[in-house]
């Protein structure tokens, strides 16, 4: 009976653990640039990925309000972008250098680059798992633009967005959460939605 009733436990705490994962909401809405017609071939691609800066964060005391600046959130998602780019083509140049996006054009341009991709972090907190609550959570907020470098010509711009707590059971987190987590998720949606692979 007590084999049972432990079984029982186990498989509702799976259930409850994988819910509150999938009930995460990921928001990728483009906000600049023209609908794509077809999607951008990514095998033959040369893509110059640039990080475009880093973000804000909330601290336990700042009420819902992000004002801190998230050292170094704009190189960890350029890594992740990079890692996940790299995936498909090998052809992708990052440049870890926060640069301004003319510039990032005109070294595109000097690497006969196809497509400039241009990272800008908005937000990315990572409280610890037992202090993640409803105003200060794990969040993940990155502005992706892409460029036609031949033609300095912007193609889209998309906010991809995400926030959660992990779960938790009895006020303790069953697993951790981390904006990187959340971004991993959100740049390979973004990745379907905009590039052919």
């Amino acid at each position: 009976m007590k084999q049972k009733n432990l079984k029982s436990i186990f498989i509702t705490i799976i259930i409850l653990f994988f819910t509150a994962c999938s009930s995460i909401d990921y928001k990728i809405n483009s906000i600049n640039g023209s609908e794509l017609k077809n999607k951008i071939p990514l095998k033959n691609s040369k893509i110059y990925i640039v990080n475009g800066g880093d973000g804000r964060e909330m601290s336990y005391l700042s009420f819902g309000n992000s004002d801190e600046i998230a050292k170094g959130s704009g190189f960890s998602a350029l890594k992740i972008a990079s890692d996940n780019l790299s995936k498909y083509t090998a052809n992708v140049v990052s440049e870890k250098e926060i640069l301004l996006e003319d510039k990032a054009l005109e070294i595109g341009a000097i690497n006969q680059s196809d497509y400039l991709i241009y990272s800008r972090v908005e937000q990315w907190s990572d409280p610890l798992g037992i202090n993640c609550h409803s105003h200060y959570y794990d969040e993940a907020s990155v502005l992706l633009s892409i460029y036609s470098v031949k033609d300095e010509k912007l193609i889209d711009t998309s906010r991809l967005s995400s926030k959660s707590c992990p779960f938790k059971m009895n006020g303790i987190p069953v697993s951790t959460g981390s904006p990187e987590k959340l971004y991993s998720v959100l740049f390979s949606k973004w990745l379907d939605e905009k590039f052919k692979r």
